[in-house]
């Protein structure tokens, strides 16, 4: 027996001294690097990814099983784009577990770990095939089974090459008993949603890692971001349980915080806390004392003064496959200001709401939405009497009232209401009797009733709608219908058609809302009347409110036909157009539309963002007087014209007038009408009465009453920081042509002044009396120029660039003949003053009346050239001096001159 025993005793000892010589053995020739290269083909065999293992792989079998490695990248999918790489990472796993088939590594230490996740535009995820388990071809059984009695592993699937465990078709754990990484970095592009961010300087420490088993989290790092703009630090722990086979995650006593800027918003304080569940097969979240907490202010630049909101739910259940929504008491809220001084608040409630494929009911949901500032807007949502099913879901009433106001201007208010279809599997929504009202207010208590009528459909998961409504204006008929696809980023194309539209009763003046007009002086007529509209549109900012930024965020196209529209007393007939809408900018094509007599077709670009307008119009044949009376100007001219528009009004600075950044050109002609103010005819009569040694104006006073007909009037204006320049400018009248020295005559727009050089030509022979002798002249040439303002102007006749002419000679010898005569009277009356007696001419004594004064010395000086006359006279239509001319003034007065021929018009 004791033989026996020895003999096993020996036999152990030495099986032991085998096992530690081979153990001894295997260690120190085992070279784990030669099966770098076999891990990678599994891995590209598996999964169609490239694994490069750079470093040497160095592995301790006592007291542990340890693994170190340096270098490791994982390509994406059939690619060489890295997915994720790693600096270095190191593991000990537990030997005797191994027996039992439980892997139970000892602790992970990972350094450098960076990962580029990727959504494509369909919503799938650059690392899903990772976490897929391959089922066979004949499986039909939701994978979130866990019973292998139900869904019996099959053979095929125990072959796969795959490196990964299988949890769910054999025995084998997995447990980490801590996972550290350390100077991480997740990069996160989502091409779905235009995203690209980042988390920089990442660390993560986890508790016990099982699959399929809670274990503690810590996450930190800083938040960065291209699209959104983000800088902030994250920190998130809670209690997370995953399972990748039936993608079911768990997060229990999350929280969440996090602070910096992210988009528009400097969180201050942000807060998430609850907890949640997450099955990504079915698209399903339920979640339990969920609350979320954003406190912050605007980041530089954006024009956001501070932010709160938050959001509750203390039991929320959705699943998109059943489909499912549960609701316990749900609510957001949150308020927000701008550097405007605009205000934002907004609600939305829902106590109790359970919708599933069995049944559908709830207490109201409702909501709000408020603006307080230049603009004062408010939205009331209410959506009662649930019933149904989830796939045919019904609603009593959808009802939406609200009132829309900018200033002391035009308020609206507005009621719509519907009942409702929903099939919340199909993503289905109909709104098929909408109706209400729309109301218009103004400050003068005048009130306008639109009573509107329209349909709503909408396919969420086709990502497109259609909609029509109907509407009363001025008992006429207003349609408007149309439809919008792509609902991530709408396009909508519409058409809008009327009856018969006056403007002025549905829209306010903008410019008028942007710069109140200035108060009208006492006595004003209608020359600043007319002058209003242009003081009251210097705006200087562009005008940024809720119309604007709606329409600046559409896309799309639409059409218009409106057989009348009426703005500011002016009629359009048979209206067309066709818009399209892009990201800011509103171009209009193909405008037609009979006006004033003619016809008008043009286009026009509109960039709402930057407040800019561009125009183009052609004019054909369109009556000139009441053009004039629609732009709001004096209706100075008669006539039919045809001409082409071209005008562009951009933004201005600060204080700056619009005219200033206003561009733009008319060219055109005019033909058989009148020009009001003025009559050229006496001029013809007798041109050298207006001639005078020098060039003195006279003032020139428009006269309503005088007029002057003309044939044609071709011009082209140009304007350019407020001033418009005649680089054309052509009048034609029977007896005469009046022609602007190109590029010259300019007309400043801001102050109201103008400098007009120019000439008269006459188109029919002038006749002049000189001493008995008849002289008639084919042509005659007057140049002049016309300066000052429209109230007050001064007119000049350039009689020296006329000495050569006979037009000049005659005037010259006419002078001549004048200052001769003038110093006759002088020596007369010298003579008559030397032979009366002394005492008549004492100082202080009074002449007889009606005798003439005898003080011939102001003239003398005159007939030199050495001073001036007191005033020009002046043509019809013009105010005449009450002096007499130069030239007349002898044969008015004096004896010793009557051989003057011709007196002077104005008298």
């Amino acid at each position: 027996m004791k033989a026996w025993l020895k003999r096993i005793l020996i036999g152990l000892v030495v099986l032991m001294l085998f096992a530690f010589v081979g153990a001894a053995v295997f260690l120190l020739t085992f070279d784990p690097n030669a099966y770098k290269h076999k891990i990678e083909s599994i891995v590209q065999e598996r999964y169609n990814r490239t694994m490069v293992i750079e470093g040497d792989l160095e592995l301790s079998l006592f007291p542990r099983i340890g693994l170190s490695v340096r270098k490791i990248s994982l390509s994406e999918p059939n690619s060489t784009t890295t997915f994720a790489s790693i600096d270095s990472a190191r593991f000990a796993v537990a030997i005797w577990p191994l027996i039992s088939n439980r892997l139970v590594v000892d602790h992970v230490a990972v350094s450098g770990l960076k990962g580029w996740i990727v959504r494509d535009e369909k919503g799938n995820f650059n690392f899903e095939d990772l976490l897929t388990q391959s089922p066979p071809s004949i499986e039909t059984v939701d994978p979130r089974f866990k019973s292998d009695e139900i869904r019996p592993a099959p053979a095929a699937a125990a072959e796969s090459n795959s490196v990964l465990p299988q949890p769910k078709k054999t025995d084998f754990k997995i447990d980490i008993a801590g996972l550290e990484v350390l100077n991480g970095a997740i990069f996160y592009k989502d091409r779905l949603n235009n995203l690209d961010m980042r988390l920089n300087r990442m660390t993560v420490n986890t508790g016990r890692v099982t699959f399929d088993q809670p274990f503690d989290v810590s996450v930190t790092g800083n938040l960065e971001g291209a699209r959104p703009v983000a800088n902030a630090s994250v920190n998130i722990q809670g209690l997370v349980k995953l399972d990748p086979v039936t993608k079911l995650y768990t997060a229990r006593n999350l929280e969440a915080n996090i602070k910096g800027v992210v988009g528009d918003v400097d969180v201050q304080t942000g807060t998430l806390t609850g907890d949640f569940e997450v099955d990504s097969f079915a698209h399903a979240l339920t979640g339990s004392g969920i609350d979320l907490t954003i406190s912050g202010k605007g980041a530089k630049g954006t024009g956001l003064r501070n932010l709160d909101m938050s959001l509750a739910a203390p039991k929320l259940n959705f699943d998109s496959t059943a489909p499912l929504l549960q609701m316990t008491n749900f609510a957001v809220k949150g308020t927000a200001s701008d550097e405007d001084d605009e205000s934002y608040e907004w609600v939305l409630n829902s106590p109790a709401l359970d919708i599933s494929p069995t049944g559908a009911g709830g207490k109201p949901l409702t909501g709000s939405v408020r603006i307080k500032g230049k603009e004062q807007f408010g939205v009331n949502f209410r959506m009662e009497g649930i019933s149904g099913t989830s796939e045919a879901l019904n609603v009593a009433q959808i009802k939406l009232d609200g009132a829309y106001a900018r200033g002391n201007k035009r308020a609206v208010n507005f009621n719509i209401s519907s009942p409702a279809k929903m099939d919340l599997a199909r993503r289905l929504v109909a709104l098929s009797a909408m109706s209400g009202n729309v109301v218009l207010k103004d400050v003068e208590t005048r009130e306008q009733n639109i009573p509107v009528i329209g349909t709503f459909s909408a396919d969420f998961l086709k990502s497109v709608a259609s909609f029509k409504a109907d509407a009363v204006i001025n008992s006429g008929k207003f349609s408007f219908d149309g439809n919008i696809s792509r609902f991530d980023e709408p396009y909508v194309r519409f058409a809008v058609g009327a009856d018969s539209v006056n403007l002025d009763e549905l829209i306010d003046n903008v410019s008028d809302a942007a710069a109140p007009a200035p108060a009208a002086a006492p006595g004003d007529t209608k020359a600043p009347a007319a002058a209003q509209p242009a003081e009251a549109k210097p705006a200087t900012t562009a005008v940024r409110n809720l119309v604007s930024d709606l329409m600046g965020s559409l896309i799309g196209s639409g059409t218009a036909s409106l057989k009348q529209i009426t703005y500011h007393g002016v009629v359009y007939n048979d209206v067309t157009a066709a818009l399209n809408f892009t990201k800011d900018q509103l171009g209009i094509t193909d405008i037609k539309s009979s006006i004033f007599d003619g016809q008008v077709q043009g286009d026009a670009l509109i960039n709402m963002k930057d407040n800019e307008v561009t125009t183009k119009l052609n004019f054909q044949d369109v009556s000139i007087e009441p053009l004039l009376k629609g732009l709001g100007m004096n209706p100075v001219m008669t006539g039919t014209g045809t001409f082409a528009l071209v005008f562009a009004s951009r933004n201005a600075p600060e204080g700056a007038n619009w005219l200033t950044n206003a561009t733009g050109s008319l060219e055109g002609q005019a033909s058989d009408g009148a020009i009001s103010g003025f009559d050229l005819a006496p001029m013809l009569a007798d041109p050298a009465a207006y001639a005078n040694n020098i060039e003195q104006a006279g003032t020139w006073k428009f006269d309503p009453a005088a007029k002057t007909p003309y044939k044609t009037l071709k011009t082209k204006l140009v304007l350019d920081k407020g001033e418009l320049h005649f680089t054309h400018f052509s009048l034609l009248t029977d007896p005469l042509l009046i022609q602007a020295d190109d590029n010259l005559a300019v007309y400043n727009l801001i102050n109201n002044q103008f400098s007009f050089p120019g000439k008269f030509v006459t188109r029919q022979p002038v006749t002049l009396n000189q001493d008995g002798l008849r002289v008639s002249i084919k042509q005659v040439t007057l140049p002049f120029e016309l300066t000052g303002s429209p109230q007050g102007a001064q007119l000049k006749v350039k009689w020296q660039r006329l000495n050569n002419s006979p037009l000049g000679q005659f005037v010259k010898q006419r002078k001549d003949k004048e200052a001769e005569a003038q110093k006759q009277a002088a020596e007369q009356a010298a003579a008559q003053k030397a032979a009366a007696p002394e005492p008549q001419v004492q100082p202080g004594a009074t002449t007889e009346e009606g005798q003439p004064a005898p003080a011939p010395a102001p003239t003398k000086p005159e007939a030199d050239g050495s001073n001036p006359p007191p005033a020009q006279p002046a043509p019809a239509g013009q105010t005449a001096p009450e002096t007499p001319a130069a030239g007349d003034k002898p044969a008015a007065t004096a004896p010793a001159a009557p051989a003057e021929p011709t007196p002077a018009p104005a008298k």
